[in-house]
């Protein structure tokens, strides 16, 4: 299984370590995914969401 948000589709982003010296290599950022039950046309479905799309999903 891929790590990407099933509701928004953010997945893995890619950047740059940079040192004191000023160096700089390759790192990437994980989407903080948890396991979580949404409700869709009255039925509760499982998904995989970034932590912000259940933040916004609780607030409406």
């Amino acid at each position: 299984m891929s790590r990407v948000c099933e509701i928004c589709g953010k997945g893995k982003m890619s950047g740059k370590n940079v040192s004191h010296s000023n160096r700089k290599s390759n790192r990437t950022w994980d989407v903080n995914l948890q396991q979580t039950t949404i409700e869709v046309d009255g039925k509760e479905k499982s998904v995989r969401a970034c932590t912000k799309c259940i933040k916004t999903q609780k607030k409406a």
